[in-house]
């Protein structure tokens, strides 16, 4: 296989498996507190399994590294994990809890409305950013960008089947919202704060911290979970979340950071497409076109960045 087709191949591969992720919030009957503290934890063992077994191979594939590095793996492997000061451990800890909130948020828009709601207001996060970005990196807020966010939250009125707080769906779209600019947050923050860092760490101590918070109040929601809620677990913790993320920071090495950020766009295309053909979901003309009101939006905001 060619090389760039490989690494398009991989990225395409990895989005698919994130819009994915959105049918376990209603395959798994457990709250969305314990999805994500489940997702998390996995997620976190496997990155801190599998990269530095990944890290060894990329260098002695790249001749980085002598041969005797297999003699010494804390100090050549481990080396990534190792928070350089006291001051970024918190920083870890304040993006692990902004993780935490974001996901729960996510599963709670899927689970009180449906997979194509909880995608599509998710989908906001790049207007969010945009919208959040001068309180961050002193960048100004143009009137185009207002524009664009009139046009996304007229899309999200569009989705949402009544203004009553009280009708599922319409929380659930909230829920969603507030999904997109948690998010929105987590990627600012983590722009300005950490850096020197493997993403593989950064996610690593994400999800850990995540995982840390939630295990007090959700792991008996867990423990009592079915044998079918475990295996749907695993699934999302090691294949939907593990294995994509390294996936997509794999395919960085073949194509440039802005493609593979576009071709996130097609993230909740996948998701909506998933949840038709595995949970027989069929959205309704309007939330079709709130959605394409607010991934055109997505679109030229991520263009934007």
């Amino acid at each position: 296989m060619n090389q760039s087709y490989k690494y398009y191949f991989q990225v395409h591969l990895a989005v698919l498996l994130f819009g994915a992720v959105g049918l376990f919030g209603k395959l798994i009957q457990l709250s969305s507190g314990g999805i994500v503290l489940g997702r998390a934890l996995l997620g976190a063992i496997f990155i801190l399994g599998v990269s530095p077994i990944y890290t060894l191979y990329q260098n002695q594939k790249r001749a980085t590294l002598p041969l005797d590095s297999f003699a010494k793996p804390k100090t050549a492997l481990f080396e990534q994990f190792r928070p350089k000061t006291v001051k970024d451990l918190l920083f870890f800890g304040i993006l692990g809890s902004i993780l935490a909130f974001h996901w729960i948020a996510f599963f709670e828009a899927i689970q009180r409305s449906s997979v194509t709601i909880g995608v599509l207001t998710f989908s906001t996060f790049p207007i969010f950013t945009i919208l959040f970005a001068p309180w961050f990196n002193k960048e100004r807020l143009l009137f185009s960008d207002l524009v664009l966010a009139v046009i996304a939250f007229g899309g999200i009125l569009l989705v949402m089947p009544s203004f009553s707080f009280e009708h599922q769906h319409t929380q659930g779209a909230l829920w969603g919202v507030a999904s997109g600019a948690s998010f929105a947050i987590l990627t600012l923050i983590s722009q300005l704060m950490i850096n020197g860092y493997s993403s593989n760490c950064v996610s690593f101590y994400q999800n850990g911290v995540a995982a840390l918070i939630l295990l007090p109040f959700f792991s008996a929601d867990v423990l009592a979970g079915s044998s079918k809620d475990w295996f749907y677990l695993v699934l999302l913790g090691v294949i939907f979340t593990g294995i994509a993320h390294t996936m997509f920071i794999n395919s960085m090495n073949g194509i440039k950071a802005q493609t593979a950020s576009l071709i996130t766009n097609l993230e909740p295309v996948y998701g909506i497409l998933l949840a038709w053909l595995f949970l027989g979901e069929t959205p309704h003309a309007n939330v079709l076109l709130g959605g394409g009101l607010i991934l055109a939006v997505a679109f030229f905001a991520m263009k934007k960045k």
